[in-house]
């Protein structure tokens, strides 16, 4: 062969080379979609075949021919509702019966969508699938994020496809983002729910919780229940909620960390619905209090009272500023009054 045959035959050698290689790069999500497509088929060809069979009233056969295991590499599968995509699932491979109708998952990745929108990121090293109810499950080494910055680790997760529920009935530790103010929101509690399509995370029972401040003052929280939204930085603590910071310790049925619209930083800490508050010489009730953070005060609204000594301290609204050196009352109901006189 002439040399300039030779030159003609790399040419189009390498001309076919990059043509391959264009190809896999522009159509990676194609290629994938084929194998969610195969597997559908698959799946829909065997419930076919199994109504038919019932149909005509053939017992299913046990043996292992009816019972062939399928498994499959690089799997990815998108389920919809309504249009919309309710989740989209990665795996390293997936293992399952045609007539078991569950599917086994290794390294799994499952994204969560609240129309059309990504709203929470779930990993694992196992789980599950249900071919019918589209339910699924996580387990081992699980982390929950959600697309505004909080963490959730729990030994596993389950998901129902009906109810568009993430539970946890484990133990779960989560990590908030860290803001202007200081490090990041850390929490344990007894068991978890996300619900998807209100972007809300729920951890209940036994919950206890620490966020630490610049100034190196933290909040030392316990309660019954606390909720999250994927939307803001808001966290609410219910139930029979006990909080220490710096000095103070206050209780209440709820409490809530506030942040300015778009801000970076914790503003304030909001107490309502009746509340106790006590430092090293004081003790007050009221029905709300406000910890103005940026301030440095602390409202009392709703029949407020303070009792400091022997001293007792009434009217519509009692502000301490400076954190509690001074003292200033609206609209004085009663005067201070000595009562060892």
């Amino acid at each position: 062969m002439s040399s300039m045959g030779k030159y003609k035959n790399y040419i189009f050698l390498a001309l076919l080379v990059a043509l391959f290689v264009e190809i896999l790069i522009i159509f990676p999500s194609h290629l994938e979609h084929e194998d969610e497509v195969a597997l559908r088929q698959r799946v829909e060809k065997r419930d076919k075949e199994a109504k038919e069979r019932k149909k005509k009233g053939i017992k299913e056969d046990p043996g292992p021919s009816s019972l062939a295991d399928q498994k499959m590499g690089g799997v990815h599968l998108v389920e919809s509702q309504s249009g919309n995509r309710d989740w989209e699932l990665f795996a390293v491979s997936a293992e399952g019966s045609q007539a078991g109708g569950k599917w086994s998952l290794q390294q799994v990745r499952v994204l969560f969508y609240n129309q059309e929108k990504l709203e929470f990121t779930v990993t694992g090293d196992e789980g599950t699938i249900d071919d019918k109810s589209k339910d699924l499950s996580v387990i081992g080494n699980v982390v929950t994020k959600s697309e505004n910055g909080y963490v959730f680790k729990t030994p596993s997760i389950f998901y129902s496809s009906k109810t568009r529920q993430i539970v946890s009935p484990e133990q779960v530790l989560m990590e908030g983002p860290r803001d202007s103010s200081g490090g990041g929101l850390f929490l344990k509690g007894a068991s978890m729910k996300v619900l998807v399509e209100q972007s809300k995370m729920l951890i209940q029972n036994k919950v206890t919780a620490q966020k630490p401040m610049k100034d190196g003052k933290t909040f030392d929280i316990s309660a019954d229940g606390a909720e999250f939204s994927g939307k803001s930085r808001e966290a609410r603590f219910l139930g029979a909620v006990r909080m220490n910071y710096d000095n103070m310790k206050l209780e209440g049925p709820e409490a809530s960390f506030l942040y300015g619209k778009g801000a970076d930083i914790l503003s304030s800490v909001a107490v309502k619905g009746g509340v106790r508050v006590s430092d090293v010489d004081k003790f007050a009730t009221s029905e709300s209090v406000n910890l103005d953070l940026l301030a440095n005060q602390y409202t009392f609204k709703g029949r407020p009272k303070v009792i400091q000594n022997n001293d007792e301290l009434t009217g519509e609204e009692i502000v301490f500023l400076e954190g509690g050196k001074k003292v200033k009352v609206e609209r004085v109901r009663a005067k201070v009054e000595n009562k060892d006189q």
